[in-house]
C-alpha cells in the first residue's frame, strides 16, 4: 500500500480540507504498545507514514484516518480504542485553536471559539452549541458518518470535550448525560465511569448536555494580549483559507437535521443572504441548496437508519419530510432500495468484547 505523504500544519499552515492534525490522537502508538500490538507495524501495513505520530502538527486525510482506527480497532478487539487514546487529551490537542480558547474571558465565549474555528485543526467535523432554556449541548459531527472507525473518533472527541470542559470549569464539572452516535459499547461501564454521566448510545449526534449556568463560568488565568495574539494568527490562517459557502451551508444543514433546530429555510436565514444572492454563489462553486439539501438528507438518514433505533416516523420527521412515504420515494431514489431494507442490510455487527 502507497505511503501518505506527510503534511504539517501549525503556525502559518492550514489544515487541508478533509485533513484532520493529528495532536488529538498522538497518544495512540502508546496505547497500541500497552495492548501489545506494534503501531509501526499497523502503519506500515495501512500505508501511515511513519512519522506521523511523531509531531501534533502532523496531519493525515480524514479517510484514511478512520480507515487507520477501524484496522487498529480489529487487530485490538477494543471497540473502546477512541476513548482509551483521547481520556488524558485535553484542548491543547487541538493547537492554535486549543490555546485560543483557554485565554477566553469565559466559558461561553471559549465554546463559541472552539465552534467558529475548530476546522483549524479539524476539516473532517465541525461543532455546535445548543441551548435550550438551562440546557446546552455541546456536539461534534463528521462530515463523512460512514466511514469506518467513525464510533471510535465519536469517542475520542467527546472524551477531548469532557477533559476541556474540566479544564475550563474546575473539576466540578460534569455532564448531565453524554450522547454518543455510535452502537452500543461492550465496555459501557468504562464510559458512564470516565464521564462520570449516563451515557446514550446509539444517539442522534454525539455531544455532551451540561447545565447552562456552565457557560458563564469565568476563567481568571486568561491573558487577553495573549488572546489577542493568537486570534490574530488565526485571522491570517481565515484569509488565506475562509471556507468555502458550500462547505458553511453543509454545516448548517447538519447541524439543523441531526438537532431539529430549525427548518431547512433556517439555513439560509443564518447565512444572512437572500435566495437570490446564496443560488448565485453556490452556482459559481457548481452546485444548489437543494443539491447540498439531498446530499445531507442522505448522510443523515444513513447514520440514523444505521447507528440508531429510532423509528422511521423519527427520521422521517428529523429529515424534514411531513410523510413518511415522501421519504421513502426519496431515500430510494438515492440508494435504490427502500430505508427499511438499507437498515436490514447496513446494521452494524454487536460489539466487541473488551
Amino acid at each position: 500500500m502507497s505511503e501518505t505523504p506527510l503534511y504539517r500544519a501549525g503556525l502559518g499552515h492550514i489544515v487541508p480540507p478533509g485533513y484532520i492534525r493529528i495532536g488529538t490522537s498522538i497518544t495512540l502508538p502508546a496505547v497500541l504498545e500497552r495492548l501489545g500490538f506494534s503501531s509501526e507495524v499497523l502503519c506500515r501495513e495501512e500505508g501511515v507514514h511513519p512519522d506521523i505520530f511523531g509531531h501534533p502538527d502532523n496531519t493525515m486525510p480524514y479517510d484514511h484516518f478512520c480507515r487507520f482506527l477501524s484496522r487498529c480497532v480489529r487487530e485490538t478487539g477494543r471497540d473502546d480504542l477512541g476513548l482509551l487514546i483521547c481520556e488524558t487529551t485535553g484542548p491543547s490537542s487541538l493547537g492554535l485553536v486549543g490555546f485560543l480558547l483557554q485565554q477566553a474571558p469565559d466559558v461561553g465565549s471559549a465554546l463559541a471559539d472552539l465552534v467558529r474555528y475548530l476546522r483549524h485543526s479539524d476539516r473532517g467535523a465541525f461543532t455546535f452549541l445548543n441551548r435550550s432554556k438551562d440546557v446546552v449541548s455541546l456536539g461534534y459531527v463528521i462530515y463523512d458518518g460512514d466511514a469506518p472507525g467513525a464510533a471510535q473518533v465519536y469517542d475520542g472527541a467527546i472524551a477531548i470535550g469532557r477533559n476541556m470542559m474540566k479544564a475550563l470549569c474546575g473539576p466540578r464539572w460534569t455532564p448531565t448525560e453524554v450522547w454518543l452516535a455510535r452502537p452500543k459499547s461492550a465496555s459501557t461501564t468504562r464510559y458512564e465511569r470516565f464521564f462520570d454521566a449516563p451515557v446514550r448510545f446509539e444517539a442522534e449526534y454525539s455531544a455532551l448536555v451540561f447545565s447552562g449556568f456552565w457557560l458563564d463560568t469565568p476563567l481568571p488565568n486568561a491573558d487577553p494580549a495573549l488572546r489577542a495574539m493568537l486570534k490574530e494568527q488565526i485571522d491570517l490562517l481565515e484569509r488565506e483559507d475562509g471556507g468555502t459557502l458550500s462547505e458553511q451551508v453543509r454545516r448548517l444543514l447538519r447541524t439543523v437535521l441531526l438537532t431539529r433546530r430549525g427548518s431547512l429555510d433556517d439555513v439560509r436565514l443564518g447565512l444572512h443572504m437572500t435566495r437570490k444572492t446564496l443560488s448565485r454563489h453556490l452556482a459559481a462553486e457548481g452546485t444548489t441548496f437543494t443539491k447540498l439539501s439531498d446530499e445531507m438528507r442522505f448522510e443523515v438518514a444513513r447514520h440514523l437508519l444505521r447507528n440508531t433505533s429510532m423509528p422511521m416516523s423519527g427520521v422521517t420527521a428529523a429529515l424534514d419530510y411531513s410523510e413518511a412515504s415522501a421519504f421513502s420515494r426519496a431515500f430510494k431514489q438515492w440508494s435504490g432500495v427502500s430505508p427499511t431494507e438499507w437498515r436490514r442490510q447496513n446494521r452494524p455487527p454487536p460489539p466487541l468484547q473488551a
